[in-house]
């Protein structure tokens, strides 16, 4: 039997700020135990455990509890915690119930492919049990973060939309946009989203989550306000690289680069999107903004306005959830490209991290010079 290790969960912490427990609902008690059959997740890597987020809560599970999950082929995940959100650190595992999924998850955050570590099969299935209930409650609200849906919680369509313009270093004005999907209306973003496309006179689109399948369902749906993005599409100025959140691996780079070359080749400005628009566009923002000459803290400060666009999430008004992000979520995109764990974030060369990632994707001296022609003043 293959034992995954323990997610390295931060136990002490709530102890060290004095967070309670107390006043939560205790936990209902969970149904016999059942199998369930599972699915590959090939966007992000993981394992679709096929019973829905609300029947799972249903069934007694709660946000917070620890579990075991056990496959058939006899791999097991002992003592994960079942969160809403990724608030474990990079590589580790949990069962989560993320808004939006289908079904509930187990997968490595950011890390291997659940599915090709415990060697799954069509034919497997899984069985959830209870470990300890709440165990990670404490965790969980110390970093969890409600998504906000209403547009007029904020300040402007592009705010809501967290549409716009990279910056830092010499990135060039209004040249390479990013945003949260303009087709795809999972989070409620998508019409504004398409309609500042058409506003900003985007030209080239890479869209690093559909495939020709899935963005056609979203362009043909009832309801779909996406002219514009569908006129780009028709066109050919609409990029699908796929790019997943292993942005280690040779394919990943090979994918980020493969586009920024065809990038190159269009006419701009450009959009980059996945659904969100937080971890993958969040990734190549990082990327090109560190290519451009961004320092550390202009990197932080670009990708963290995100964190207001869907979370309210600031620096003055969210302090440690904003911190726990930038520690974690941040500096775990940031180290797939600067890999040298024993670099300083902040004095590093981010430049240098750059060009080298994309060279390990493919691009020669004259790809690079041309991207930074793009992109830099």
């Amino acid at each position: 039997m293959s034992l995954c290790s323990k997610a390295k969960v931060l136990p002490v912490l709530a102890i060290l700020l004095g967070i309670s427990a107390a006043g939560c609902s205790a936990p209902q008690e969970v149904s016999e135990a059942v199998s369930y059959p599972v699915e590959h997740e090939h966007e992000f890597g993981g394992v679709y455990i096929k019973i829905p987020i609300e029947d799972f809560l249903a069934s007694g599970f709660s946000f917070g509890d620890s579990v075991r999950v056990e496959f058939s082929n006899g791999f097991v995940l002992e003592d994960i915690p079942f969160y809403n959100g990724y608030y474990v650190p990079e590589g580790d595992p949990l069962l989560i119930g993320y808004p939006g999924y289908p079904y509930i998850k187990a997968a490595n955050n950011n890390g291997k492919d659940l599915w090709d570590e415990a060697g799954l099969s069509e034919s497997d299935t899984a069985v959830v049990r209870m470990n300890i209930p709440g165990k990670y409650l404490e965790i969980m609200n110390l970093r969890d973060m409600p998504l906000i849906s209403d547009r007029n919680a904020f300040e402007s369509d592009e705010v809501f939309a967290s549409f716009r313009s990279l910056s830092g270093g010499r990135m060039k004005e209004n040249v390479i946009f990013r945003s949260s999907s303009p087709v795809d209306d999972t989070y409620g973003r998508a019409k504004y989203a398409s309609s500042l496309m058409e506003k900003y006179g985007i030209r080239f689109v890479i869209n690093m989550t559909d495939s020709v399948e899935t963005l056609e369902n979203h362009l043909s749906s009832d309801g779909a306000e996406s002219t514009y993005y569908a006129q780009l599409y028709k066109e050919g100025n609409v990029l699908m690289p796929q790019i997943n959140t292993r942005y280690e691996e040779k394919e990943n780079k090979t994918a980020a680069a493969n586009a920024l070359r065809t990038m190159c080749q269009k006419e701009g400005p450009y959009l980059i999107h996945c659904s969100l628009g937080k971890d993958r566009t969040g990734f190549i923002a990082i990327l090109l903004e560190m290519l451009a000459g961004a320092d550390y803290e202009e990197i932080v400060e670009d990708y963290m306005m995100t964190y207001d666009s869907f979370y309210h999430v600031t620096k003055t008004g969210s302090p440690y959830k904003y911190k726990t992000v930038v520690d974690e979520d941040f500096t775990g995109l940031i180290r797939h490209i600067v890999t040298d764990p024993s670099v300083d974030l902040q004095t590093a060369d981010l430049f240098s991290w750059a060009e080298k990632y994309l060279r390990e994707g493919g691009m020669s001296d004259a790809d690079l010079e041309t991207l930074k022609s793009v992109i830099m003043e």
